[in-house]
């Protein structure tokens, strides 16, 4: 039997999806019926009736606590029927949102993958929380929410979700429609549209986004808006558009936002870079880089490297000059988790090597980064195939079409990590690390070592021909979640496709007893 005290944090906890720290569980289950200090007392007891688990630490965090879900669901039933519901959640949305804002600037900063991976864990409870401030018509909460998750939703690659719920906040009914809240949410609309493909829709929003910033008097909102117009322009292909805005996004960054001055240069490197202005390109790329490098701004060199690899492609008889910022930002990207950046150093690399007349390396390299792509669900822009193009049609001529086949399918079969080591050997050979070919069977001493629970289900999803889409959607969890742990199985077993998975599982199973 419970006391009144235990019964009202039992209801404020169920919530929580997915679990909570105990700052979490002071800051909702707190109110005047409990104070803050008797919290910790009580999900001692809660837990000692085995109504919450403590489930291990949680990093930096300490312990995380949870409910089993269906005594979650009975909580939940119990405080929808009780007066003290919107309060609950109201302060719910109100810690999530304090999370969320807090994040969203570390995000950019060195220590942003532990940022990153705590947002993943409470994945669950800011939903929730966007979820019932959207519902509950919140507007304003739901737009400051949305706005500082985008940025998360945007590194880990889950650029269909977040949009989704950018898009569903900017057409709720009732939204304020003057508030800088509601302009941020319009331009990283924008920005995850462009992510899509949508250019159309991307500039429109950006469109949108800038003008509402400028009525608001919002300098650095209209600034980044405008950033945001010019990289669509870009990436749409239309060059003196994009050369022009972001041009006067740069010159209002000069006078203090030295970040994102240096972030802003690496799209004149590119505007520059299509027009085959490679001097210029190359002149933006080292300031840019020096900028970069004096903020340590690691995102920002991240780009400047990107860019300026890819201008030295183009510029005839510099290909030395293109190896050291595409090795250097190879490199990068693997700790600060830019996977869609890592695929288009993919396809300059593979530009490069066209570049040098390593036709096989070139195919092995676009097979890596194509497959890689589609995947992570990434769109090459018009003015990407714009750059790459030309030198990839080059090495296709250079060998047989049946060769050129051979060479792209034994890129695809490498994974995320395979393809980055096999760019930087700067090796034109590559030898997988399971020779296995795809289709047959898995030879009898090889054994499956003790994957997870989560990474046998994952196992048998990929065995059944589920994309990483559809098993992120049966198993309730993030697209970038589902795709680590398929790289996670395949590192595991030592293979390289996913068709090598499904065969292992297959030979698994228990065959039938004749008769």
């Amino acid at each position: 039997m419970l006391v009144e005290s235990e019964r009202i944090l039992f209801r404020r906890l169920s919530t929580f999806v997915g679990g909570w720290t105990l700052e979490a569980a002071e800051v909702v289950g707190a109110g005047e019926d409990i104070e803050k200090s008797d919290v910790f007392d009580l999900l001692f007891r809660l837990a000692d009736k085995s109504l919450i688990v403590a489930s291990g630490a949680d990093g930096d965090a300490g312990v995380r606590y949870a409910m089993l879900e269906p005594i979650r669901q009975y909580a939940r039933g119990r405080l929808e029927v009780s007066k003290d519901a919107g309060a609950a959640r109201r302060r719910h949305a109100a810690f999530c949102l304090a999370l969320a804002e807090a994040a969203e600037p570390e995000l950019q900063k060195a220590q942003q993958g532990a940022w990153l991976e705590r947002l993943e864990t409470e994945h669950g409870n800011l939903r929730g929380a966007l979820s019932w401030a959207f519902e509950s018509g919140e507007i304003e909460l739901a737009l400051r929410l949305a706005g500082a998750m985008a940025a998360f939703w945007y590194r880990r690659g889950d650029v269909h979700e977040g949009r989704r719920w950018l898009e569903a906040v900017l057409n709720t009914e009732g939204n304020a429609p003057s508030t800088a809240s509601r302009a941020k949410v319009m331009a990283w609309a924008g920005w995850l549209a462009r992510v899509q493909g949508d250019y159309e829709r991307s500039e429109a929003l950006g469109e949108e986004a800038l003008a509402l910033f400028r009525s608001l008097g919002d300098e650095r909102g209209a600034t980044d808006a405008l950033y945001s117009v010019g990289m669509t322009a870009l990436f749409w292909m239309n060059l003196e558009p994009a050369s022009a805005v972001l041009e006067e996004a740069a010159s209002q960054r000069a006078s203090g936002d030295e970040v994102g001055l240096g972030r802003n240069f690496h799209a004149l490197v590119s505007v520059a870079d299509g027009q085959h202005d490679y001097e210029r390109a190359l002149a933006l790329h080292e300031e840019g880089l020096r900028l970069a490098r004096k903020t340590q701004d690691d995102y920002g060199i991240l780009f400047l490297l990107f860019t300026g690899a890819s201008a030295c492609v183009g510029h005839d008889g510099d290909h030395q000059r293109a190896r050291t910022p595409l090795r250097e930002g190879l490199e990068l990207s693997q700790p600060l988790q830019m996977s869609r950046l890592t695929v288009y150093q993919l396809h300059v690399a593979a530009a490069l090597a066209g570049s040098l007349g390593q036709p096989r390396r070139a195919a092995r390299l676009w097979g890596a980064a194509e497959a890689s792509r589609e995947a992570l669900r990434v769109v090459l822009s018009p003015f990407q195939r714009h750059i790459y193009g030309p030198h990839i049609a080059t090495a296709r001529t250079q060998l047989s079409e049946e060769a050129w086949e051979a060479a792209f399918v034994e890129g695809q079969a490498m994974s995320l990590e395979e393809a980055v080591g096999y760019a930087l050997s700067e090796k034109e050979s590559f030898r997988p690390t399971e020779t296995t070919a795809p289709g047959q069977r898995v030879p009898e001493d090889i054994s499956l070592p003790a994957l997870t629970r989560r990474e046998e289900e994952v196992a048998v999803l990929v065995a059944r021909g589920f994309t990483n889409h559809q098993i992120a959607r049966d198993l309730s969890i993030s697209e970038h979640t589902a795709a680590t742990h398929v790289a996670r199985n395949l590192k595991k077993l030592g293979f390289h496709s996913r068709v090598q998975v499904a065969s292992l599982v297959i030979e698994q199973q228990p065959r039938p007893t004749p008769g």
